[in-house]
């Protein structure tokens, strides 16, 4: 029942489906300024050579920190993704009774686990382990696909 003066709360869209075709997360915004802080490197070095001043170096040497800062960064964020990934992974797969499974998997095969349902998961776990299979064999075998919309 709608209260009278008070804006009902808007609806949310649903978020879009996804499926292994869909699934890569390119981000974008990451790879632009990755390449901005490469070509400042390239062009601080090319000035550095012709220059030789030491306001140059200087340039030169704060656009190589924020290149590595930039990378760092990159490398970090991924670093905390797939550690947040595998503690979710331990808690589904414990809450499933799959904790031998847990630890006979190979960390790409884990994250790549994410994306199978609870009723699938294992079958394919267990199959990915006697098999061996490839984090990228293991997504194709997925049949009740499971979004990850929160990915960086």
């Amino acid at each position: 029942m709608a209260v009278v003066g008070v804006p009902p709360e808007p609806r949310r869209p649903e978020p879009p489906v996804q499926t292994y075709a869909n699934h890569a997360h390119r981000p974008t915004v990451w790879n632009i300024v990755w390449l901005i802080c490469f070509l400042a490197v390239v062009v601080s070095i090319w000035i550095t050579v012709r220059d030789r001043t030491l306001a140059s170096l200087l340039v030169l040497l704060i656009a190589i920190g924020l290149f590595g800062t930039v990378t760092l960064l990159r490398v970090f964020v991924l670093h905390v993704q797939d550690r947040v990934i595998r503690l979710e992974m331990r808690v589904r797969m414990t809450g499933l009774g799959l904790e031998r499974e847990l630890d006979q998997l190979e960390h790409r095969q884990l994250i790549a686990l994410r994306f199978a349902s609870d009723a699938e998961m294992a079958s394919l776990a267990r199959r990915a382990i006697s098999e061996g299979l490839t984090s990228d064999q293991i997504k194709r075998a997925v049949v009740d696909w499971q979004g990850d919309f929160y990915r960086t």
